[in-house]
């Protein structure tokens, strides 16, 4: 049976995969697009969280070696597993500073804060309207960000969740199956402890009328015949 850190480390382990699938996805995006922005938001965030994720994981393997709660040996493996995914980290963080300096400084640009464009729906808006259009847009993408991100964490609560509940009913199962196996083994006994008896109480009766019809005999033998 996992414990919770155990379970922590999987959810921090599977974290990373999600976080290496938007970086490949953010590597597919036109440059220059707002969705690859709204992805590289998004990545930065999932970085964040990870990197506390990694902290607690840490935090909580330090309490349980200076608790007692885990063996010497136990604490030095999960050090190695907590030292892997410091490792998987860095390997996200470096992919991620790639992925920005393949582009020109002009490519990494958060559009944003890209120069405006004159489209249909801006012509004949006033310089106040037309910044408030775009505090609006940006106020938008960053409300859609920050949904994003709670459904993605949410998905991750659940996902350790639904793990914590299969592991209950796993040790539920266990112990289902050690208590029929114990009556079982009582059964068998109080089986064989039956027959025991029952041939003893056989025995017996039979040395009953052995010894009755002994008595029997030297009563008859006592008695005298009349000539």
């Amino acid at each position: 049976m996992s414990d919770a850190w155990t379970q922590n480390y999987e959810s921090c382990k599977n974290y990373a995969q999600e976080i290496n699938q938007k970086i490949n996805e953010f590597k597919k995006l036109p440059h220059n697009s707002s969705q690859r922005a709204k992805v590289s938001s998004i990545i930065r965030t999932m970085i964040t969280e990870f990197n506390k994720d990694i902290d607690k994981l840490s935090n909580d393997l330090t309490a349980q070696s200076r608790n007692g709660v885990i063996t010497a040996r136990e604490a030095n493996r999960r050090r190695t597993l907590v030292d892997t995914i410091k490792q998987s980290k860095e390997e996200i963080e470096t992919t991620m500073k790639e992925s920005f300096n393949t582009y020109s400084p002009r490519d990494r640009v958060d559009p944003r804060f890209a120069s405006a464009v004159e489209t249909e729906n801006t012509q004949g808006l006033t310089n106040e309207e037309f910044t408030g259009l775009r505090s609006n847009l940006r106020k938008n993408n960053d409300e859609a960000i920050d949904a994003l991100h709670a459904i993605v964490k949410r998905q991750k609560e659940i996902g350790v969740a639904m793990n914590s509940e299969v592991d209950r009913h796993n040790e539920i199962l266990d112990t289902i199956t050690d208590r029929t196996s114990l009556l079982d083994s009582r059964v068998k006994r109080q089986t064989m402890l039956v027959k025991v008896i029952d041939r003893k109480s056989s025995a017996l009766l039979l040395w009953i009328i052995i010894i009755l019809l002994f008595v029997a005999i030297v009563v008859i033998a006592a008695i005298p015949f009349k000539k």
